[in-house]
């Protein structure tokens, strides 16, 4: 034990003289990212639909309710689609961070938290509705 026959003593060591290395503060801020919350709420069906087929092979869309329901229904429809694009084009600004804190240099566990992440994001990105599966156990 060399640190012994110097003459140090185990006490005498200061921890805060021991060299651990900085994160990088855009690593810090992957390492701390969390899922932002998906505020857009899909609209309710006026009430029941049905597809019917007509003469000339082609199917339509009927509801059963007034057409001014429907109309109302459609807009709301596509502000909720426009509400999750913009919340998905976030979400990819989001990963490209994340992969970027990877130049920093990373520790293996550090990679495999970023990772886990930057799936979280792929998932949310691909569902229709932007909100990630539910993890399988």
């Amino acid at each position: 034990m060399v640190l012994f026959s110097a003459g140090i003593c185990a006490e005498e060591v200061d921890a805060s003289k021991v060299d651990v290395p900085e994160v990088h503060k855009e690593v810090q801020a992957a390492l701390d990212w969390t899922l932002p919350e998906n505020k857009c709420r899909q609209p309710k069906p006026p009430g029941r639909r049905k597809e019917v087929n007509d003469d000339q092979g082609g199917t339509r869309t009927e509801w059963d309710a007034d057409s001014y329901t429907v109309d109302r229904y459609e807009r709301k429809l596509k502000r909720w689609q426009t509400c999750v694009e913009r919340y998905k084009r976030r979400l990819s600004k989001d990963f490209e961070n994340l992969k970027g804190s990877a130049q920093h240099g990373l520790t293996q566990p550090q990679a495999d938290v970023i990772l886990g992440k930057m799936k979280t994001i792929q998932s949310a990105i691909l569902a229709p509705d932007g909100i990630p599966a539910a993890p399988e156990n």
